[in-house]
């Protein structure tokens, strides 16, 4: 799957644990559901206009880490307020990202790295408004290669590249298909007009 206008959420936990958070914070608000179809309904989320008149997101756990949860949301900010308020709520970690650099899309290019943990927080930034601004806050992380954030041409100190090679160190290979199998069922939770 090409990785272009997506934000996506990993938490380095089971499934389960992150549904159940899930649940208890939200679940008066939001409906649940279990989807069998795991490729589809993964491909499908990613087609989906960012304007559906229903906010959804989908929980699933890749076949290639299969203890760890990915996060994916209809919504451009990939629900990053709803993910920061679980993480603090139940001391969760969680790596956020998003890559926004196709000129179809409405929203500006633009990679964003974020890590949170209870003791730990990163912030990566780079966008095009209308010059490129490189942003960093917080000590690096074991996998990050600081010598990018050096480049004299800001757009290459954070890109789509340095973000896959990220996760690909964490274990989440987004290149590889195996990755955008499902190695359990898929939890979706849905909030608005059908």
């Amino acid at each position: 799957m090409n990785i272009n206008n997506i934000t996506l959420t990993f938490f380095p936990v089971d499934i389960n644990i992150v549904k159940n958070y899930f649940i208890s914070a939200i679940g008066e608000q939001y409906s649940m559901r279990n989807i069998d179809n795991y490729t589809e309904s993964i491909r499908s989320y990613y087609n989906q206009q960012y304007d559906a008149p229903q906010i959804k997101f989908l929980l699933f756990s890749p076949k290639s880490n299969p203890h760890t949860t990915i996060m994916f949301a209809n919504i451009i900010d990939g629900y990053v307020n709803l993910v920061k308020y679980i993480a603090k709520k139940y001391d969760l970690e969680y790596y956020s990202i998003s890559i926004f650099d196709d000129s179809q899309s409405q929203v500006m290019s633009s990679c964003h790295f974020h890590y949170y943990s209870k003791n730990r927080e990163r912030h990566l930034l780079c966008y095009q408004d209308p010059k490129w601004v490189f942003f960093d806050e917080g000590e690096p992380l074991w996998f990050e290669n600081t010598s990018y954030y050096k480049q004299r041409i800001k757009k290459n100190r954070l890109n789509k590249s340095i973000i896959i090679e990220y996760l690909k160190s964490l274990g989440w290979d987004v290149n590889n298909e195996i990755f955008w199998l499902s190695s359990t069922e898929l939890y979706e939770f849905s909030r608005g007009n059908l």
